[in-house]
């Protein structure tokens, strides 16, 4: 029978020990909302790192987490202690971990919002707060529950954008309100086929002059 065993430790760090690796990532864009989401329920994912020989730990995983808790001003925040394999294993690591994550779909964010609202008694401004939303973000996530199961399908497969998946609901919604009636959402206009242009004149073989063109009558112009 199998051991556990440790082959990690969950520390707390004090910022200023903390420094930022490589990233692959590359720019890491506003953390305003992930800011918000930990400071209403925590950071719930801990970062990476690998201690320095030098003193200090630097960060092989959680960049736009790291930032977002300098944004907060936050004292610490949690770490796992892993060694560092070298620059080549710490970009595999990074590549792996944020090309096979998958975020949710639109709908399964809806029904997630749903369950906080009616089994969980939170209001849209709760959820918002702690998922570092806006409220608007939540109401739309709530109007996507207006489609049908077919509609759901097709913005679960990406076969229907999100514009176009908030602007059938709100025309649904509107009918089952029995507002007066708008007209439905438009479908995706297809693509106009292009013209063939006509080819152009090639330059005159030499020892040939071009005819000019014939002037319109003056009840043409």
């Amino acid at each position: 029978m199998a051991e556990t065993q440790i082959l990690t430790a969950l520390v707390r760090i004090p910022l200023h020990q903390l420094h930022p690796g490589p990233n692959a990532r590359g720019h890491l864009g506003d953390v305003t909302d992930l800011a918000l989401s930990i400071h209403a329920i925590g950071l719930q994912k801990p970062l990476l790192v690998t201690q320095l020989d030098t003193g200090g730990y630097q960060v092989l995983d959680g960049h736009r987490r790291l930032a977002a808790a300098v944004q907060l001003g936050l004292p610490h925040v949690d770490a796992v202690l892993r060694r560092d394999h070298g620059p080549a294993a710490r970009l595999q690591q990074q590549l792996a971990i944020h090309t096979t994550a998958s975020s949710f779909d639109p709908i399964a964010e809806a029904l997630a919002v749903h369950a906080l609202m009616w089994q969980h008694d939170m209001d849209r401004a709760d959820i918002a707060r702690a998922v570092g939303r806006s409220p608007a973000w939540v109401r739309d996530r709530i109007l996507l529950l207006q489609l049908d199961p077919a509609e759901q399908a097709q913005v679960r497969a990406g076969a229907m954008s999100l514009a176009a998946a908030l602007s059938t609901a709100r025309w649904r919604l509107d009918q089952r309100a029995g507002r007066p009636e708008p007209a439905p959402p438009p479908p995706a206009a297809p693509s106009r086929p292009r013209r063939p242009r006509p080819p152009r004149a090639g330059p005159a073989a030499p020892g040939r002059t071009v005819a000019a063109a014939t002037a319109p009558p003056a009840s043409a112009r």
